[in-house]
């Protein structure tokens, strides 16, 4: 780790941030035109609806699942790591991995709404909003995530800043 503390989570919630901008902003887009009557319905067959309201939240469910398992199989690996700047760089890809994943639903949740124009997909989509929020790269996250204890935790939560001098 090249830099401190505070560029760290800088970089990581800016990267973070603008990923999760892109779904956002694809899903109020296709939001308005769907409400302005410029889009109209692709798929009108309520059968045809009803299986796409089922299958593609069960679909992200599965693989914000497989995500959720994978990063904490990998956060156990990471935990045997010495150094915390070691722990952190070895951390990073898994939690951009995380955050692309929910993109990627996100992105499905949009096409699922855009090709139905029904508005429980916007109910599912702020689900999926609220699990990132409650999935956000913070300093207690990490730490959580990782297990650091005493002056590591510390370290992290503060930013580096306990222990300037």
């Amino acid at each position: 780790m090249n830099f401190t503390l505070k560029e760290y989570f800088y970089k990581l919630y800016n990267r973070s941030m603008m990923m999760l901008l892109l779904p956002i902003a694809e899903f109020l887009a296709i939001y308005y035109l769907i409400l302005s009557g410029v889009l109209p319905p692709i798929i009108e067959d309520s059968l045809g609806v009803e299986i796409l309201l089922i299958s593609i939240p069960i679909i992200v469910l599965v693989i914000l699942t497989i995500v959720q398992l994978g990063t904490l199989k990998r956060c156990k690996k990471i935990t045997s790591e010495v150094s915390l700047g070691k722990k952190l760089d070895l951390y990073s890809p898994v939690i951009k991995r995380k955050i692309n994943s929910i993109v990627w639903v996100s992105f499905l949740l949009a096409i699922g709404f855009f090709l139905t124009s029904d508005q429980r997909f916007s109910i599912y989509f702020g689900a999926i909003i609220l699990w990132c929020a409650w999935q956000w790269p913070s300093p207690r996250r990490v730490s959580r995530d990782l297990k650091l204890k005493g002056d590591e935790r510390e370290m992290v939560i503060t930013k580096g800043e306990a222990f300037k001098v």
